[in-house]
C-alpha cells in the first residue's frame, strides 16, 4: 500500500488490510493505562526473522 492510497481510505478500511504485529500497553505505577501502542504491517509483506547474534565456532576454555 502506498501513502496516497492510505490517505484515500478510512482508518477502518486500511486496518482491515493490515496485520497487527506488536502491541505495547504503558501503565503508571498504580496500574492505570497511560497509552497503548499498536504496530501494524501490510499483510502482503513478509516479516524477516530477527537475526540472532552469531556464536564463535570454537569452545571457550
Amino acid at each position: 500500500m502506498k501513502l496516497d492510497e492510505l490517505y484515500n481510505q478510512s482508518l477502518k478500511e486500511a486496518l482491515e488490510k493490515m496485520e497487527l504485529v506488536e502491541m505495547k500497553v504503558h501503565t503508571d505505577d498504580g496500574g492505570g493505562i497511560k497509552a497503548i501502542e499498536l504496530k501494524y504491517t501490510c499483510g502482503n509483506q513478509k516479516q524477516e526473522p530477527e537475526q540472532k547474534p552469531k556464536r564463535a565456532l570454537y569452545p571457550y576454555f
